[in-house]
């Protein structure tokens, strides 16, 4: 009211000019409509697209640009790359899977933290992947399968594991690990194979694979 009373006041009362006032909120409305357009589901999908791809291509660049994962390259479709898969309506990248390559080398890189949608993780038959298991794989919420099978990893099974919520399978045969089986495996309500066998492992049983939060799992824990 202020801002008519105002143009009001300025406007000569004796004349036929027309007046052309500007509207005080178009920039507003503009500035709106703009982060609605940002803030679209399509916009929403192409950044996470974009995202996940940057991740792919930082554990490209951490294991040192090896043969295998040659398609991976900038300017073309993540979906399109080897060892990689796609969900055909989303586009969101559900698995990965590296496997039979000796001259891959280095460790788990940090950056499968960053593909929130993966169902499937496979590094397999890698001889020269070593190190711990990162400890972002513990962000992977949808994950369903995981092997880290016929590797050089160490170190211990982490107790994180143990909280991936949609796990069904996990294979982390055929490496160094050392250590105690951490009792939070148990918690893994939908596991439905577990294999440690040909590992390190020292101590007992944990108690709590008496008792699984879900149906008791095929268990592999020989040698």
């Amino acid at each position: 009211l202020k801002f008519l009373f105002l143009i009001h006041c300025l406007i000569p009362h004796n004349t036929n000019t027309p007046i052309v006032v500007a509207n005080p909120f178009s920039s507003i409305t503009s500035s709106s409509s703009s982060s609605s357009s940002s803030s679209s589901p399509f916009h929403l999908q192409n950044f996470a697209i974009q995202m996940t791809k940057k991740a792919l291509l930082n554990i490209k660049k951490a294991f040192n640009d090896p043969y295998i994962l040659t398609s991976w390259k900038p300017e073309e479709d993540c979906c399109t790359w080897y060892c990689v898969e796609c969900d055909r309506k989303s586009h969101r990248i559900i698995a990965l899977t590296v496997f039979a390559d000796d001259r891959l080398s280095g460790q788990i890189p940090p950056f499968v933290g960053d593909l929130p949608f993966l169902e499937n993780l496979m590094f397999h038959k890698l001889p020269n992947l070593i190190g711990s298991i990162p400890p972002t794989i513990a962000k992977l919420n949808n994950l369903k399968y995981l092997d880290l099978s016929w590797n050089g990893l160490s170190g211990s099974i982490p107790s994180f594991l143990g909280s991936l919520p949609n796990l069904d399978y996990l294979d982390l045969s055929f490496n160094r690990l050392t250590g105690s089986i951490p009792s939070s495996l148990a918690n893994l309500r939908h596991l439905g194979a577990l294999h440690l066998d040909r590992n390190k492992l020292t101590g007992p049983i944990p108690d709590s694979f008496g008792n699984f939060k879900g149906k008791t799992p095929y268990l592999y824990l020989s040698h």
